[in-house]
C-alpha cells in the first residue's frame, strides 16, 4: 500500500471536520465585511431542469423570510447543458427528476405540471427569454414566469430561432463559472464557498442565514426529512407482505447514508430489508467529474452530521476493495448476516479508515460481522458475483431508477420506487401518514 493511500483517510477526516468548516465560514464572513459585500446567492438554472423550476419558486419565500434581517441579493446564471459525464443514465435521470419535482411541488405548495408539457424543440426560444431577464434580484419573477411558460408548454416554436454569438458567450461564461466554483449541474445555489442543490439542501443555507441574522427564525425547507427519531409507530395494516429493497454500491457515500437509514426504517416499521449491490460507475466504464466527487464528499459530510452517522475518515474501496466485498456477500447472506456485513463494511471504509483491499483490513470487517475469516478468504478469487451485480443493475434500471442508492418499496397494496437517500422520507410518509 502506497504512502498516499495510507494517509488519504486522515486527509479526508481533516477535510470533513467541523473545525475546518467553521474556520472557512469565519474567514469568508470576515472578508465579506471588510470588502462591504452583500450576501450574494449565485443561482445556476437550466430551462429544462425540473429542479431549477422548483428552486426558483422557493426563492421569494426565502427572501421574504430572511431579507428583513439580512441584505440578501441574487444573481442568476442560466446554463444550457450539463457535463456529459454528470449522469450515467440521462433519460432516466430526467424522468425521475420530473416525478420527483411533482412530489416536491405538492409537498411545498408549488407549481409543477402533473403532465410534462415542456417541449424540448422550444428550448432555444425559452433560453433566449431567460437571457433577456434581469439577472439580479429584481429579475426573479421574470425567471419564474419563463420557466412556467416552458413547463406548461406555452412557448411557440420559431423556425428561425437560434442563439446569437453574444447569447452563446453568456451561456459559456456561466458554465465556466459553474465549473470554476466547483459544481456540475443546475438547480444549485452558491453562497460563501458552499453549494446547495435544490430544495433538499436549502435547509443548510437557512442554517447559515439564521446564524447570521442572530434571530430565532424557523426554517422553511424541512419537509423531506425522515422522522426516524419519533416514537415507534404501530404497524400499519398495509405493511403486511411489505419489503424494502435497497440498490447499493459499497463505494457510494450516499449509499452509506442510505443503508444506515434503511436499517433504522425497516426496524421501526418491522419490514424486511433486501440489499442488492451493484458495481460503482467507474468500475462499469463510466467517468465521474472531479467536481461531482468533491461535492458529494462535502454534501455527504453535512448530511451525515445531521443524521448523526459517522462519516469522513474514508478509505476508498474502489477496485480490489469492492471486488472483495462482493465476493464474500453471498456467504454473508447464507449466514443470515448480509445486512450486518454490509453495514460493517460500509462503516469501515467510510468512517474508520479501514483499507479493505488488504487482508488485515478485510479480516477486521469479516470478523466483526460474525463470519469465519478463513472461509471468507477462500472465496476472494471467485467472480460469480459479477453476474448478480449486473442483474441487480438491470433490475434497478428496469424500475426507472438511474443510480444508487435507490429504493423499491412494495406491499400488497402498492409499490413505490425512489432514487436517493433523501427520498426514504417519501417511503416513510406512505408507511406512516401521520408523519406528514
Amino acid at each position: 500500500m502506497s504512502v498516499k493511500t495510507a494517509v488519504m483517510p486522515y486527509l479526508a477526516q481533516c477535510l470533513s471536520s467541523n473545525e475546518l468548516l467553521n474556520s472557512k465560514r469565519y474567514l469568508y464572513e470576515l472578508k465579506r465585511k471588510l470588502l462591504r459585500q452583500p450576501h450574494n446567492l449565485k443561482v445556476f438554472i437550466k430551462i429544462d431542469d425540473p429542479y431549477s423550476y422548483i428552486l426558483l419558486q422557493m426563492l421569494p419565500r426565502l427572501l421574504a423570510h430572511y431579507g428583513v434581517s439580512i441584505p440578501l441579493s441574487l444573481s442568476f446564471h442560466p446554463i444550457s447543458s450539463h457535463a456529459q459525464d454528470a449522469f450515467p443514465e440521462p433519460l432516466l435521470w430526467q424522468e425521475n427528476a420530473v416525478n420527483d419535482c411533482q412530489y416536491l411541488a405538492k409537498l411545498y405548495g408549488l407549481n409543477f405540471p402533473d403532465t410534462d408539457l415542456s417541449n424540448r424543440s422550444h428550448k432555444i426560444m425559452a433560453i433566449k427569454s431567460l437571457l433577456a431577464c434581469d439577472s439580479s434580484t429584481t429579475g426573479l419573477q421574470q425567471f419564474i414566469t419563463v420557466f412556467e411558460q416552458f413547463w406548461q408548454g406555452k412557448f411557440t416554436r420559431s423556425n428561425n430561432a437560434s442563439l446569437s454569438l453574444v447569447e452563446d458567450e453568456i451561456l459559456a461564461r456561466n458554465s465556466a463559472l459553474l465549473k470554476t466554483l466547483g459544481h456540475y449541474q443546475a438547480g444549485t445555489i452558491y453562497y460563501g464557498n458552499e453549494w446547495y442543490w435544490g430544495i433538499d439542501r436549502l435547509a443548510y443555507l437557512e442554517q447559515r442565514l439564521i446564524a447570521l441574522s442572530h434571530q430565532n427564525l424557523a426554517p422553511l425547507c424541512t419537509k423531506t426529512r425522515l422522522q426516524l427519531n419519533s416514537s415507534l409507530a404501530s404497524k400499519p395494516n398495509h405493511c403486511q407482505q411489505a419489503c424494502l429493497t435497497l440498490y447499493f454500491s459499497i463505494r457510494s457515500p450516499y449509499s452509506h447514508l442510505g443503508l444506515e437509514q434503511a436499517v433504522k426504517l425497516t426496524q421501526k416499521y418491522q419490514i424486511p430489508l433486501v440489499i442488492k449491490p451493484i458495481l460503482p460507475m467507474v468500475m462499469r466504464g463510466l467517468t465521474v467529474p472531479k467536481a461531482k466527487k468533491m461535492y458529494i464528499f462535502h454534501d455527504t459530510t453535512r448530511e451525515a452530521r445531521r443524521l448523526n452517522i459517522d462519516y469522513g475518515k474514508v478509505a476508498d474501496p474502489l477496485g480490489k476493495g469492492v471486488e472483495r466485498c462482493y465476493a464474500i456477500f453471498d456467504y454473508a447472506k447464507q449466514q443470515g448476516k448480509a445486512t450486518a456485513y454490509l453495514l460493517n463494511y460500509s462503516r469501515a471504509v467510510n468512517s474508520q479508515g479501514v483499507h479493505s483491499q488488504t487482508d488485515a483490513g478485510l479480516k477486521r470487517i469479516v470478523e466483526r460481522s460474525g463470519l469465519d475469516w478463513q472461509h471468507a478468504q477462500s472465496l476472494l478469487a471467485q467472480t460469480s458475483w459479477r453476474q448478480w451485480a449486473q442483474q441487480n443493475l438491470d433490475e434497478m434500471l428496469a424500475l426507472g431508477l438511474w443510480g444508487v442508492p435507490s429504493f423499491h418499496y412494495q406491499d400488497k397494496h402498492q409499490q413505490l420506487s425512489v432514487w436517493g437517500q433523501d427520498r426514504l422520507a417519501r417511503i416513510e410518509q406512505y408507511l406512516n401518514p401521520q408523519n406528514d
